[in-house]
């Protein structure tokens, strides 16, 4: 595919951007600039904002975000048009919480790419965290309708669908993403998530017991561990469910939630001496929390495993 800029003997010249159905944009690659502004940018600005972009992605990679976003800045205002510039500033602003206007550079970095499909995820996903699912979901239709096999597309479509309470439309777009790419842990612990609320914890199970594969031993996330525990104990598999969640419960700051469940599950299990211990670590560390309180008091009941079964969440 010939690039939009290119050089002849009067200078860099551009050719206008085709516009088609979902407007596919022509690439510079050499550069990252794009032709869709009527005034010309020289080629040592071009050379300038591509070093300048260059360094911002590395500045981004390395954490260091304040330097991304003057980078970037930089970079868009040697070269306007570079949706590379565009697409960093806007991610640099909303590391730092400057939403709105992350969103407006979004919204550009998505027009100078000619509607580039993995552009149009982001700032559908970018929608989402702003509330604002009719945006996001016209951005993953735009998406599907260039390319139909992008998982993260479907993924989008998903979390928008399931924002808006279509559980079972969300699950068909999940499916859809994840057999285009594997794994995808949150469109797993969403498909996880959704099953369980249906009460159908073995395909809960199924689910995450996929996803903790794709992970090195010792290095499942604490939320697909808590989420196998639970799903293992509405099988009747106690023993199993204190495994996962006491797995859980060795990660990092354990929430005391997550700790509750894990007594109630020892209780469970026929281990209320377990129980007691993990409820008192949870009391020392959070002495007034509601739940670790009540727990302790049936705990303390004649009937502990009776009242405290009766009183499982599912």
């Amino acid at each position: 595919m010939p690039a939009p800029c290119f050089r002849t003997a009067s200078g860099l010249f551009c050719n206008p951007v085709l516009v088609s159905g979902v407007l596919i944009g022509l690439v510079v690659h050499s550069t990252g600039c794009r032709a869709f502004r009527s005034h010309k940018v020289s080629d040592e600005n071009i050379a300038v904002a591509r070093n300048l972009s260059l360094q911002g992605m590395d500045a981004q990679q390395r954490g260091q975000w304040d330097r991304a976003e003057t980078l970037f800045a930089a970079a868009i205002l040697k070269c306007p048009s570079d949706e590379r510039a565009r697409y960093g500033y806007a991610e640099s602003l909303w590391q730092r919480g400057a939403r709105q206007k992350a969103v407006e550079h979004m919204e550009e970095a998505v027009r100078l790419s000619g509607n580039d499909p993995e552009r149009l995820v982001r700032l559908g996903q970018m929608y989402v965290d702003r509330g604002d699912l009719a945006r996001a979901g016209r951005q993953a239709d735009a998406a599907i309708a260039v390319n139909s096999q992008l998982a993260a597309a479907w993924a989008l479509r998903g979390h928008v669908l399931l924002a808006q309470g279509d559980s079972n439309s969300a699950l068909t777009s999940f499916h859809r993403a994840l057999s285009y790419e594997q794994p995808l842990p949150d469109v797993q612990l969403a498909i996880a998530r959704i099953y369980a609320k249906e009460n159908r914890p073995q395909r809960v199970l199924a689910t995450l017991q996929a996803l903790a594969t794709t992970y090195p031993p010792g290095e499942v996330p604490q939320e697909v561990l808590v989420q196998e525990g639970l799903a293992l104990r509405a099988l009747g598999r106690h023993q199993g469910a204190v495994t996962a969640l006491a797995a859980a419960a060795q990660i990092d700051n354990p929430p005391p939630e997550l700790l509750c469940d894990l007594a109630r599950t020892q209780i469970l299990a026929g281990d209320p001496a377990a129980a007691r211990q993990t409820l008192a670590f949870a009391l020392e560390r959070t002495p007034r929390h509601p739940l670790c309180l009540a727990l302790a008091s049936e705990l303390s009941s004649p009937r502990p495993a009776v009242i405290t079964a009766s009183a499982i969440s599912p």
